[in-house]
């Protein structure tokens, strides 16, 4: 059984860390599994480069550029996710991955381009699909624009049920309606990491009456890596205050938006409520931590944007809470590493988080998106850390075993490989 996993890059984002685990995971189960990728940046072997010959690093910058530009002058939206995917042209070679030795092909973030909509319906070999966002069952957007109650994906795009604040050409509903002409013979195994992404699934209208199937499976946590670990002598590795009470953040960018899908406003809102704030401490990293900092008045310790793991374990155990402040999300791995790390988890009831977080049990779930209660939610994690650290460990071994995820990987390849020779 040879499996090709499919993500536009092995480096930044939680796909590209999932793709990339999943693919150490299964080797080591000794399942011969590659990874293809447009850009390959890191030193893995079995990690491989399926850029075209006629496109370059500087040529793909400019097409992605130049997308960029023309989306933001025909199609103005408030959604709180910006980032929108077309997928009109394919960096990579479908052609290759037809005539490979490859039995299946696994898809996992696979926008910027990497392959068009019209090419994922080319592709001859099984497909299995993880969903890292909303994109597959939507239009161009990867997630819905919830501050206006948007349920498009569930209704059907019309001219009529636009958001209001969407001006401008419906790029959501023209790329919804190219994935309904070209991937209404597809069969696709779709695999969701939460129960909430695969609900959404089965009310989605673009799969509704579908041969398609949708099948709930957690991304994978490296328990060698994040656990729990002395946060004394961490404290006094990154020289931070031992009696402080320590808040960690990260995905620390856009803050200032108020529309934001991490959310970073309100936390940046909720910090400023903190009474007596020479008692706290926080720790963040993200690409833009100084605009967070900024007016809260609050020491902290910026650790920017981290690629080692191991580092990151290290960042988690420093911290009495970690804040997930996102307006929406799929199975954050921040808030799945935290917890795997013995450290309580504060966020919004929203999306697949409660799948993570069980109020006042591993975390504290709060009302969304209430400033206030979120700072409740801080306070309440630090005051109780014991009980909620061990509840916490006790759910990730429970509910989240990587042994029980790679095996249901595996089965599911089998399963559908069998199908095919029936």
């Amino acid at each position: 059984m040879k499996i090709l996993l499919l993500n536009h890059s092995d480096s930044g984002g939680g796909a590209a860390i999932a793709s990339v685990r999943l693919l150490n995971a299964l080797r080591d189960n000794n399942i011969d599994t590659t990874l293809g990728v447009v850009q390959k940046a890191s030193a893995n072997n079995h990690i491989i480069s399926l850029l075209k010959p006629n496109y370059t690093n500087n040529k793909i910058k400019i097409n992605n550029k130049f997308s960029e530009i023309i989306r933001n002058i025909i199609f103005k939206s408030s959604n709180p996710l910006k980032l929108h995917s077309t997928n009109n042209k394919s960096y990579i070679d479908i052609n290759y991955i037809n005539n490979s030795s490859f039995d299946l092909v696994h898809l996992h973030w696979i926008n910027n381009n990497m392959i068009s909509i019209k090419d994922i319906s080319k592709i001859k070999k099984p497909i299995v699909w993880t969903m890292h966002d909303y994109w597959v069952i939507s239009g161009a957007e990867h997630y819905p624009n919830i501050l206006e109650n948007d349920d498009r994906y569930i209704q059907g795009y019309s001219a009529k049920n636009k958001p209001k604040t969407t001006n401008g050409i419906d790029l959501c509903r023209k790329t919804w309606n190219k994935k309904k002409n070209n991937w209404k013979n597809c069969k696709f195994n779709f695999i969701s990491p939460s129960n909430y992404l695969k609900d959404s699934f089965e009310k989605c209208a673009l799969f509704r009456n579908s041969k398609s199937n949708c099948y709930v499976i957690h991304n994978i946590i490296p328990h060698e890596i994040f656990k729990p670990s002395d946060k004394n002598n961490l404290k006094e590795l990154y020289n931070i205050p031992k009696n402080k009470k320590i808040i960690g953040f990260g995905a620390a960018y856009d803050v200032n938006d108020k529309k934001s899908i991490k959310g970073g406003f309100l936390l940046k809102e909720a910090l400023k409520l903190l009474n007596e704030k020479s008692n706290y401490y926080l720790i963040i990293f993200g690409n833009d931590c100084d605009a967070l900092l900024k007016d809260i008045s609050i020491p902290a310790f910026s650790a920017g944007i981290i690629t080692n793991p191991y580092i990151l374990a290290s960042i988690y155990n420093l911290c009495d809470v970690f804040v997930c402040p996102s307006l929406l999300e799929n199975l954050p791995n921040v808030c799945l590493e935290a917890m795997f790390c013995g450290v309580p988890v504060t966020a919004f009831n929203t999306g697949g988080i409660p799948e993570i977080v069980e109020h006042q049990k591993t975390g504290y779930l709060a009302r969304c998106f209430d400033a206030e209660d979120l700072l409740y939610g801080i306070n309440f994690c630090i005051n109780n850390f014991s009980e909620l650290s061990n509840n916490s460990l006790k759910k990730a071994k429970l509910d989240f075993n990587n042994e029980n995820i790679v095996n249901k990987h595996i089965e599911l390849y089998k399963s559908i490989l069998k199908q095919e020779l029936t």
